[in-house]
């Protein structure tokens, strides 16, 4: 997809050359995260995970705030509460204070940082093509995971043909469908809005590996992700004024 996309890009570099800064970073934020989140995928629990890379809400009311200058209301505050407790529950309440993060736990975090930053980054720039814009996350994330391949060769597997169809049809209808519309939603609607919505993502994931995967949810699992879940639904009942 990266190479597919890089002649796309350059004939819509006349266009881009003024934001030219905002889409480095675009690219860069969402291909970190997406090489932080599938690192952690496979390194740990799937429902562990997305419910650490889901505190898009923390990442998205804070970074709005910050670089947006987006007005944090009543409910704002309450969803960030909700989002933090939840995530504490999920790591073991008390025991959370003191027992590490594993590294699947790390990368979690850093994957919804960055893919924050990436649709915070969208939201601020205002020339760039959609196009480009959706493109762009693609060779981002070809080139972060080049350079993680400097310090961990993987084995490549033996795929038959047919999994290779599957995977460029992954690759070309479901990714590049599901990158475009985020860059869309990212870019009319605010920053920390966005990531509160995108937790609706979070009861796809874990009921996906709960039912397809095999996956058993703790008590203090199901929880925090009720909490969670909690932070989203206030969120999207707010008004378009903060109150």
């Amino acid at each position: 997809m990266a190479i597919v996309s890089l002649p796309f890009i350059w004939r819509e570099r006349m266009q881009c050359r003024q934001e030219w800064h905002y889409l480095l970073l675009i690219g860069l934020f969402f291909g970190a995260a997406n090489v932080a989140l599938t690192y952690a995928l496979m390194a740990g629990s799937v429902v562990r995970v997305m419910l650490l890379f889901f505190l898009l809400p923390v990442w998205g009311i804070l970074g709005g705030a910050v670089f947006l200058k987006e007005r944090i209301g009543l409910r704002r505050i309450v969803a960030v509460l909700l989002s933090l407790i939840g995530v504490v529950v999920i790591l073991g309440a008390a025991d959370a204070l003191t027992t590490p993060l594993s590294l699947a736990d790390l990368f979690a975090l850093i994957a919804g940082i960055a893919y924050t930053a990436g649709g915070i980054t969208n939201r601020k720039a205002q020339t760039l093509p959609m196009l480009s814009r959706t493109l762009i996350s693609f060779v981002g994330c070809a080139l972060i995971a080049l350079f993680a391949l400097m310090f961990s060769m993987p084995e490549l597997p033996t795929l038959s043909a047919m999994n290779w169809l599957w995977l460029c049809l992954f690759a070309g209808v479901w990714l590049l469908g599901a990158t475009l519309l985020t860059t869309y939603g990212v870019t009319h609607v605010q920053a920390s809005r966005a990531a509160v919505f995108q937790v609706v993502e979070l009861l796809v994931a874990v009921t996906s590996a709960v039912l397809i995967g095999g996956e058993a949810l703790s008590a203090h699992e199901y929880l925090g992700a009720a909490l969670i879940m909690g932070a989203a639904l206030l969120e999207s009942r707010s008004a378009s004024q903060d109150v």
